[in-house]
């Protein structure tokens, strides 16, 4: 009998030790991050984003351009060619816009999910838009 047991429960230990294996064999996939503007006005940040092994990835500066006339446009600049990323992994990005810093990690988790694509944005509002801090200046990402 207790041969049994120690086998069920070794059983039972090694399926809840494998349960995070899929991330070990899982592909990498690609990873967006882009600063989206809604507002009338050009602006021009500084930025860098690193990973979580403190590698940075990008930085430099950028101009973002005003948003066109019109309900509902906007302007994104998107940084293309970024490393592909695995679920667990994460990016740190810290912008200086306007005089003011922010700064925001982003932990990976959709990758190769039908529902969502790994998407980092930092999104420029208006002050007082719903859903934003008094700047209107503020992270997104995707969510799963």
């Amino acid at each position: 009998m207790k041969r049994r047991q120690v086998l069920q429960q070794f059983a039972s230990g090694s399926l809840f030790l494998m349960a995070g294996c899929s991330a070990f064999s899982e592909e990498s996939g690609s990873f967006t991050f882009a600063i989206v503007n809604r507002r009338e006005r050009h602006y021009r940040a500084e930025f860098t984003i690193w990973n979580d092994s403190d590698e940075i990835i990008r930085d430099g500066y950028a101009d973002i351009a005003a948003r066109p006339p019109g309900d509902g446009e906007f302007t994104a600049l998107s940084f293309d060619n970024l490393p592909r990323v695995r679920n667990g992994d994460t990016i740190t990005v810290r912008i200086n816009i306007d005089e003011e810093t922010f700064e925001e990690t982003y932990e990976i988790t959709c990758n190769q999910s039908e529902h969502a694509e790994n998407n980092f944005f930092f999104q420029i509002r208006r002050p007082g838009a719903a859903n934003t801090n008094e700047s209107g200046m503020e992270f997104t990402g995707s969510r799963c």
